[in-house]
């Protein structure tokens, strides 16, 4: 058994999984079957373990499954399975994405994404440019920071890097003014 936090591969876990994202298809009238809610736990976890990652929080696939419960790509007989698409394009998304950009962006990409090109499958194949191009917040942001590193904190305050201000010294300033060539060998 794969340990996972959310929804472990056991029957309360699967469980949960079904609860939930039964709840969020309920909107469009659609729902998946216990086996299904199964086969797309177990998909998560060898995703998971693929990509020797482990997830805190609100599981992928319930932020998935929120952003295109409504899409009319999701049809009652293949809801599942496009759902299990989903969730491995997220995750191999989330690996190729900086750890700023929020989870919600890259599930509304994917809703983006499924709606205009109605291949879930295809989402985890395309670059992570093409399918987060799909998220307006993603390319607001990359038009404001461009190849600049970003970090906003609680209070909504953004601070930005950018390498190509940087500059080496060596012979630069350190911490409580040393010298970096101060003990180095220490």
């Amino acid at each position: 058994m794969v340990a996972t936090l959310g929804f472990p591969l056991s029957s309360a876990g699967t469980d949960a999984l079904l609860r939930t994202v039964n709840q969020q298809l309920g909107i469009a009238g659609l729902s998946i079957t216990h086996e299904e809610a199964r086969m797309l736990a177990q998909r998560r976890a060898e995703t998971l373990a693929d990509t020797e990652r482990v997830e805190f929080g609100t599981p992928a696939l319930a932020m998935v499954t929120e952003a295109v419960a409504t899409s009319p790509c999701l049809v009652r007989s293949d809801t599942a399975h496009v759902l299990a698409d989903l969730q491995d394009a997220f995750y191999a998304l989330r690996d190729e994405l900086p750890v700023d950009v929020p989870d919600a962006e890259i599930a509304e990409a994917l809703r983006g994404w499924l709606d205009a090109w109605g291949d879930a499958a295809g989402a985890a194949e395309a670059s992570a440019e093409e399918v987060m191009a799909f998220s307006p917040e993603y390319v607001r942001a990359q038009e404001v920071s461009g190849d600049t590193y970003r970090i906003v904190d609680d209070e909504g305050r953004v601070y930005a890097f950018d390498p190509a201000e940087w500059d080496y010294d060596e012979q630069a300033d350190g911490w409580y003014g040393e010298r970096w060539v101060d003990g180095w060998n220490d």
